[in-house]
This record gives structure tokens, sequence and C-alpha cells, in this order.
């Protein structure tokens, strides 16, 4: 296993952001965001970096499966 050291810099701490997403995907987000961020809809910069890790890995867990399944598919052709 790597270790990964990252550096989290901020001209803005505390500060607030609005985006404006797809409704269906809004739904969606919101779930998500909902399960990192504190009660008052704070999240901490390490919350964050926690769950864009853990997003990533997923989708190089896809991506790893999707791969495992196209190679099957083309060596039973």
């Amino acid at each position: 296993m790597k270790e990964l050291e990252v550096y989290i810099t901020s001209r803005s701490l505390s500060r607030s952001y609005k985006i404006t997403v797809e409704d269906e995907f809004a739904d969606i987000l919101k779930k998500e965001l909902d399960g990192i961020v504190d009660q008052n809809k704070n999240l901490d910069a390490k919350d964050l970096l926690l769950a864009f890790v853990k997003k990533s890995y997923e989708k190089y867990m896809q991506t790893k499966e999707i791969n495992e399944i196209l190679l099957r598919i083309e060596e039973s052709e």
C-alpha cells in the first residue's frame, strides 16, 4: 500500500457555496451530502477528502469490474 500526503489549503474558510444541478441528481447529491455534513450543514475538509477518496475508490472498482466483464465477453467470442 502507498501512503499519499495531501495538503488542503483554503483562502475562504467558513464560506458557503450554492450549486445548481439537475433535479434528479439533486436528490441523490443531497442524500450523499447528508451523510458527510454535520447538523449545521458544515463540511470539514478532512471529511470532504475522505468522501472524495471513497467515491474515487468506488469508481476504480466499478471500472475494474467493467473491464473484467468486457474481457470475458471478448474471450467468449
